[in-house]
């Protein structure tokens, strides 16, 4: 299954985005999206999340380092599957939170729902993938 890449190729993504499995085990899965997420685009997100779920990875981060737009749809997939993992006792985490995704996040008051964190936070650099564990 893996890489995973939806990009504007696939009938289900819109022209401008993509979303990439970059990593997985059994329990932990590194997902990449790029672009603009909305209504026309949701779905797919939606979907992956789920199927990482579904395949018993109750861990999993979510790079949204080059998101560009965020729209509420997106914003309602991603609190509907961190409530799942939650339940299943996991987790969604979503990482290299640019300023502005954080205030879109402040706004709708999501900050203190999702668990988010900085590129700095989790320690590595554009290009480098660091390990999925939750220590990383």
């Amino acid at each position: 299954m893996l890489p995973r890449i939806y990009t504007a190729s696939d009938t289900s993504t819109s022209a401008h985005a993509s979303l990439t499995t970059v990593r997985q085990d059994r329990s932990h899965a590194l997902l990449r999206a790029v672009g603009e997420w909305d209504l026309a685009n949701a779905d797919v997100l939606g979907e992956l999340l789920e199927e990482h779920e579904k395949a018993g990875r109750r861990f999993v981060r979510l790079d949204v380092g080059a998101v560009s737009f965020l729209d509420c749809t997106c914003l309602d997939v991603l609190v509907t599957a961190h409530q799942r993992l939650l339940a299943a006792q996991g987790m969604l985490v979503l990482t290299d939170v640019t300023p502005r995704l954080m205030r879109l996040l402040r706004l709708a008051r999501l900050d203190r729902v999702l668990f988010t964190t900085g590129l700095t936070d989790v320690g590595s650099r554009p290009g480098q993938v660091q390990p999925i564990g939750l220590s990383a």
